[in-house]
């Protein structure tokens, strides 16, 4: 049988069940993943989590109308300090971890460890970023669960958003194939909600709970399937729910460093910062925590 191409492109599908009552999205990042990888050579599970949080930032991000940068980003006192991943309206995606190899070492084995085990004590935090003339949006949770999905979810329960229902899945190269990950997501929209169906107060009930015991018999090999388009799996799941597949947003693996930035940056510090950071060639060498590309500025194009 030959694989459907569509099935394994970086790719975020929006759809809707019960008429417009649920609406979700279903991500699915694959040679994404394998860039964003490349760039650093971390640890089976740390790569694991970088892969779910990728999967986790890019469903959440399509859920919102924005025009900028959401970036979703754990912070703990464990082995992993920190792990991000932001995502551009425009669909570029990029993340980054970091971590004490010493305080890792024999920590985990498994793929994809606990989050506890991991991270240890720390917070989520959920940022949307539409430049300086905007006001920045940022909502932040204890982190709570064994895995990411696990505190995404508190993060919705907590908050005072809309009732939100996740699953996701990570699978590392194998058989000659390269990272997976993929995350659903599912939310009960108001009442008041434009094109929403008008239902009676049960039925709506009946609705979400439905969906959300569907979306949870999902199986990560489903999920992580590349024979399995995303549109065919969301059938599975929602042929008899009024299911309604909308167009698929692409996915790239692309930073956002620039020489431009970084010079910006470095000019804005004082001279007396400077003195002295500069290499043997006379350079000013900052490094892309993202990407890993060498930015070097002459110090005297800082005068």
């Amino acid at each position: 049988m030959v694989p459907d191409l569509t099935a394994l492109t970086d790719q975020v599908v929006s759809f809707s069940v019960g008429g417009g009552a649920v609406r979700g999205r279903l991500c699915r990042l694959g040679p994404a993943l394998d860039t964003i990888l490349a760039s650093h050579a971390y640890p089976q599970p740390v790569a694991a989590l970088l892969a779910e949080i990728s999967a986790l930032a890019s469903v959440l991000a399509a859920s919102l109308k924005f025009e900028g940068v959401f970036t979703l980003q754990v912070q703990g006192d464990g082995p992993v300090s920190l792990v991000v991943a932001d995502v551009t309206s425009a669909g570029h995606l990029r993340a980054y971890a970091r971590f004490d190899a010493a305080r890792l070492d024999g920590v985990a084995v498994e793929h994809r460890a606990s989050v506890s085990r991991l991270l240890g004590k720390g917070y989520l935090a959920f940022t949307v970023d539409q430049g300086p003339d905007t006001e920045r949006y940022q909502g932040i949770v204890e982190l709570t669960g064994e895995t990411l999905e696990e505190c995404a979810r508190t993060y919705f329960t907590q908050s005072e958003q809309l009732e939100t229902a996740l699953e996701a899945a990570v699978l590392p190269p194998a058989n000659g194939s390269g990272w997976r990950a993929s995350a659903v997501m599912i939310q009960r929209m108001p009442a008041n909600a434009a094109n929403a169906p008008i239902l009676m107060a049960e039925d709506a009930e009946e609705g979400w709970r439905r969906a959300g015991i569907l979306l949870g018999s999902v199986t990560a090999g489903e999920m992580l399937d590349p024979d399995l388009p995303p549109e065919r799996l969301l059938y599975r799941l929602y042929h008899a729910e009024q299911l309604q597949c909308f167009e698929a947003k692409g996915l790239k693996a692309q930073c956002r460093c620039s020489r431009d930035k970084v010079v910006g940056t470095l000019k804005s510090l004082p001279p007396a910062d400077l003195a002295g950071l500069e290499n043997e060639a006379g350079l000013i060498v900052v490094t892309c925590e993202f990407c890993g590309t060498d930015h070097g500025v002459p110090l005297a194009e800082l005068a």
